[in-house]
């Protein structure tokens, strides 16, 4: 039986279940309470005036087992704690919903005890070398309301101190936020903020509450405008993208974040004037081809103000971006054949990702020269049958209006024949096909398109 106690009692040590419930399996399991185990062993100890806690740990190791059972004693007084604090807090506020709330209080009363471990008394210890080492520690509720209202009365005081200029007024939209967010944030920081009342805003109820609604009539009272310039744009083209945010009281803006987003061009963050006016100018970078849609709002992470539970103006704007008109040229005066592989140029171009689509010469934005160049390999006059062998490259010029803005010379490939034309081909075949396998040729491509 001693070994079975021993065992059942370490895996109840690593569990969670609660230490009456411990207590339960405990003296069930050795059969009735041992003549020697003290009662609040076998009778886990209730008080109206103090908080208690009960932990075990048998490794075998008695100095082992007495820190442990000392920390465990601790976390499941600050349990019983806990269970409290969160039923009371959680019908207090609206507040309470955001987050992990019970993991916050869990953490902040875990911390509380253990920094204030002189007033945690040990009332008893009691071990055993079967069942191992146990402590009984409790916490008075009074010290424990002391130790609360004191962490309150510091929340408040941070909170009103950070309100007081909104009440005061004279502020622009972006610093009432900034105010709002700075007293929130403290509010938030600990369980005990959802108890501090409302000295500064006027509402008489929990400041966390009244703050809370503030953000609400800021964000709510808000309108967003906004527009692009041009509308529609080539590839590579700069777009700017302008508008105004306004208040609905008239107040000033202010320095106001904004955010705006799109599945093309990712986030920006960007700020208002003091008069709410704003303008981003997109680079070439940030753009695709194709239509798609940008939004604007305002950016309430800044302030560490979740958007999801405030209501938000929005903006939204269409940009086109239309293909670069890419007008290719093939040059095979180098050898005659090779302008036979034209359509496979062609094919070539066509196939990179490149936001550009295929003219004829003198109808694009942009033009493409593909020359071949050719060396051919002196035959042997000793060997009748010898190969034709030859060696072809390639090189890409981008010009626009006559400029050239890229050279890009392609390695040559050799390769051979039973004779001249048949060598070329080839080797110009092989040459399109490691050019299609080329991962930085287009993207020097697409650059030179931003140029």
């Amino acid at each position: 039986m001693k070994i079975l106690i021993s065992s059942l009692s370490n895996r109840i040590f690593k569990s969670t279940v609660p230490a009456a419930v411990l207590i339960f399996l405990f003296t069930a399991c050795s059969g009735g309470p041992n003549s020697s185990m003290p009662e609040w062993l076998s009778s886990y100890p209730s008080s109206s005036s103090f908080y208690v806690g009960i932990g075990g740990s048998n490794t075998g190791n008695m100095a082992e087992d007495r820190e442990k059972a000392a920390a465990a004693a601790r976390a499941d007084l600050a349990a019983q704690i806990s269970a409290q604090v969160s039923s009371e807090l959680k019908v207090s506020s609206r507040a309470s919903s955001e987050g992990d709330f019970t993991e916050s209080v869990d953490r902040t009363v875990n911390e509380s005890v253990e920094q204030n471990l002189k007033s945690v008394e040990t009332v008893d210890t009691w071990f055993s070398p079967d069942q191992g080492a146990w402590v009984f520690v409790r916490l008075s509720k009074a010290v424990w309301a002391a130790i609360i209202n004191e962490e309150i009365s510091t929340l408040t005081l941070r909170a009103n101190t950070a309100l007081r200029p909104v009440a005061e007024g004279n502020l622009s939209e972006a610093e009432i936020m900034a105010a709002l967010g700075r007293a929130r944030g403290t509010l938030l920081s600990s369980p005990w903020g959802l108890r501090v009342k409302d000295e500064t805003l006027g509402s008489g109820g929990l400041l966390i509450d009244s703050v809370d609604g503030r953000i609400s009539d800021r964000t709510g009272s808000l309108s967003v405008k906004a527009q692009v310039s041009p509308p529609v744009i080539k590839f590579g083209s700069e777009v700017v993208v302008s508008g105004k945010v306004e208040s609905g009281d008239n107040l000033e803006m202010g320095a106001y974040p904004l955010v705006l987003t799109s599945l093309e061009a990712g986030t920006v963050q960007l700020t208002t004037g003091p008069d709410g006016v704003f303008s981003y100018t997109l680079s070439p970078d940030t753009t695709a081809t194709g239509t798609f849609r940008m939004e604007i709002i305002p950016d309430l992470m800044v302030w560490d103000i979740p958007p999801g539970g405030f209501p938000i103006s929005r903006a939204t704007v269409e940009i086109i971006v239309n293909p670069v008109l890419l007008a290719l040229s093939v040059n095979s005066s180098a050898v005659g054949e090779l302008s036979t592989l034209d359509g496979a140029v062609g094919d070539w171009i066509s196939d990179l990702p490149l936001p550009a689509e295929t003219v004829s010469p003198g109808e694009g934005d942009l033009d493409l020269e593909f020359a071949w160049t050719v060396f051919d390999f002196p035959r042997s006059e000793k060997l009748a049958n010898a190969p034709f062998i030859t060696q072809v490259g390639a090189v890409l010029t981008v010009s626009r209006n006559g400029n050239t803005i890229l050279v890009r010379e392609i390695d040559a490939f050799k390769d051979g024949g039973l004779d001249w034309e048949q060598a070329h081909k080839r080797a110009a075949r092989n040459l399109l096909k490691k050019l299609a396998e080329d991962p930085f040729l287009s993207g020097e491509l697409v650059e030179a398109f931003q140029l």
